[in-house]
């Protein structure tokens, strides 16, 4: 009777350990793949532009819990593959040194007894920071789009009017895909933030096309709300929308006709669209209007200077400066300068010479025009009449502007400069410039070529 085989030895069961980290490795990969999922689709949905103020945060917050599931996932990994899984057998597991010995699993006392040098919470910010990397790195940056953009396009649509307000402020100067669409429909929504809408398009004038935003000004600037009309007209004079001039005239002459005195952003759309249709506006208010006015006035005529027929401009401002206040002077004096006609020379002798001598060393301020609706500068507006010199150099300076070429201007300029270059009365920077303008109009005479322009005549 043959002897009975010995039972084979049970195989030995594969360490706990070793089980866990494929799985660890495979859900690592599914928390990545659905993290991702989680965030390209809420950074499109956000980017969209459609999602409100108010439902904007639980959007948010699963974009950026998806953000730390994956890095916490990472961070477990991390753990497993380079310190031997030292936190989660020791913390969440509880094994320390002895229960390992007891269980004779080389591998993982080996690795218990691996220092870490970084600590667990280190290596689950470090993981972080990269799942913050990749993330925005595949979303184009969405982080630093809402930041900017994103939580402002969702301002729009609150309940707040100041937040309303400032978000227009800052989309104003941003130029992302959603911007215009939200400020459009901001636009035609009404109410309080239409107006700032209206202003905000206006400075949308670095457009390839100013099309998409002309149109919806156009018809807002027929509202029936006073205050995004006036809005929508300065917008479109701003964009160069010549076909505007009528309304922006019609606005204007009824503030006048209600005893307001003109916004100032009116005269500058005058100004800036050009049309010679408004020169006797712009003649009327240079006569009758308040003292800024006039001065905004004539710096509008001056800019219809590349019209067809805008030289007629320059007898308007000449007929008008002997009788005209100071800083009204002080303004057409700077726009007879812009217009460089050479024949100005002689009227702006005159006065100077008409001039007291207190009125000569009085600064001509500039002007600034807010463009904002609230009349705040803040970072748009525009400054006219620079820079700000002392009318009696302001006077010199136009001169300069327009030279002296022909024979019968030339034979008043000239003895008139040499007269302030030694009357010692005179403001020094007035000398000096007189000086400099002689020599400069001595040097391009045609009888004088050759002679020394300081000599003596």
């Amino acid at each position: 009777m043959s002897e009975a085989s010995p039972p084979a030895p049970a195989s030995a069961a594969p360490p706990r350990g070793r089980s866990i980290r494929p799985k660890l490795i495979s859900l690592t990969l599914m928390a990545n793949l659905a993290g991702l999922v989680v965030a390209v689709y809420v950074a499109r949905t956000l980017r969209g532009g459609h999602v409100g103020d108010a439902s904007e945060t639980p959007w948010l917050v699963s974009y950026y819990a998806a953000m730390f599931v994956v890095g916490l996932f990472d961070a477990f990994l991390v753990d497993e593959l380079l310190f031997g899984a030292s936190f989660r057998r020791k913390y969440l597991e509880g094994k320390d040194e002895r229960h390992l010995e007891r269980t004779g699993d080389d591998n993982a006392l080996a690795s218990a007894l691996r220092p870490n040098a970084f600590g667990f919470p280190l290596v689950v910010v470090l993981c972080g920071g990269l799942t913050y990397f990749l993330f925005n790195l595949t979303n184009g940056g969405f982080d630093s789009w809402h930041r900017h953009i994103g939580r402002h396009l969702a301002a729009l649509r609150s309940d707040d009017p100041d937040r309303q307000r400032a978000a227009v402020i800052e989309l104003s100067i941003r130029r992302d895909g959603p911007v215009l669409p939200a400020l459009i429909e901001t636009l035609h929504e009404g109410g309080s933030a239409a107006p700032w809408a209206a202003w905000a398009l206006g400075r949308f004038q670095d457009l390839p096309t100013r099309r998409p935003v002309v149109g919806p000004l156009v018809e807002a600037s027929r509202s029936g709300d006073p205050a995004l009309r006036r809005e929508a007209l300065v917008a479109l004079a701003r964009l160069q929308h010549r076909a505007s001039t009528p309304e922006i005239q019609a606005e204007i002459r009824a503030q006048l006709a209600a005893g307001e005195t003109v916004d100032p952003r009116l005269m500058y759309a005058l100004g800036s669209v050009q049309v010679m249709s408004s020169v006797p506006l712009l003649e009327e208010l240079l006569v009758a209007a308040d003292e800024d006015t006039q001065r905004l006035a004539a710096w509008g005529l001056a800019q219809h200077r590349d019209q067809r027929g805008g030289r007629a401009v320059v007898d308007v401002l000449e007929k008008r400066l002997p009788s005209a206040a100071l800083p009204v002077r002080c303004a057409i004096v700077d726009a007879l300068g812009i217009l460089g006609d050479e024949q100005s020379n002689l009227v702006l002798v005159r006065a100077y010479d008409e001039a007291t001598p207190d009125e000569l060393e009085q600064l001509c301020d500039g002007k600034v025009i807010p463009f904002r609706p609230d009349g705040e500068e803040g970072d748009d507006a525009t400054r006219l009449f620079r820079p700000e010199r002392k009318l009696g150099m302001k006077v010199v300076l136009s001169m300069g502007a327009m030279r002296a070429t022909t024979p019968d201007v030339r034979a008043v300029v000239e003895p008139w400069l040499e007269a302030r270059v030694l009357d010692s009365s005179a403001l020094y920077e007035v000398r000096e410039a007189a000086q400099s303008l002689l020599a400069g109009i001595r040097a391009g005479r045609d009888d004088l070529q050759g002679v020394n322009p300081d000599a003596p005549r």
